[in-house]
């Protein structure tokens, strides 16, 4: 693993999730924040969850971990269980819409934010980072002026006629 300052880790429970994190990754891309995906299981392979894991929590990096992972969604309290790092859950939904208490009901002791909108994870994620680096707190302030600009703009000139 190459050495990194900070980052994310896009924990994803297996490829049919790629799609949907990528629109996480698109959001870290804006505000050039590295990050890793993996295809990993809670379920089915739980062994080789954990010793990803570990490969990460021995490194003195800032990270934040996202789980992307659909129905029990397992995920993000197994990595918060075994992390001291943030963990975020962002399930995808789609057919799995009775599932999402498994994401906001986690055991006591493995807390996980839920962030059911990817690019708003990938958001989440950048605002942890950017305690504690002053270059990316900057980009993020820029970003939401940016925002507020575009809505002030879009007020004025919303009109019906």
């Amino acid at each position: 693993m190459e050495e990194k300052e900070q980052f994310v880790v896009i924990f994803m429970g297996s490829k049919k999730d790629r799609g949907f994190a990528s629109d996480i990754k698109d959001l870290l891309d804006e505000f050039n924040v590295e990050y890793e995906a993996r295809a990993i299981s809670a379920h089915k392979a739980p062994e080789v969850a954990l010793t990803a894991l570990k490969e990460y929590e021995e490194t003195e990096a800032s990270i934040v971990y996202i789980a992307v992972a659909g129905k029990s969604n397992a995920l993000g309290p197994v990595l918060s269980a075994n992390s001291v790092r943030p963990v975020i859950n962002c399930p995808p939904l789609g057919e799995y819409k009775q599932d999402l208490y498994s994401s906001l009901r986690t055991p006591g002791g493995v807390p996980c934010s839920t962030v059911l909108e990817p690019e708003n994870a990938g958001l989440h994620a950048v605002k942890i980072l950017a305690a504690e680096n002053e270059e990316l707190k900057e980009r993020l302030s820029s970003w939401q002026q940016d925002q507020r600009e575009a809505i002030v703009a879009d007020d004025r000139d919303i009109s019906f006629s």
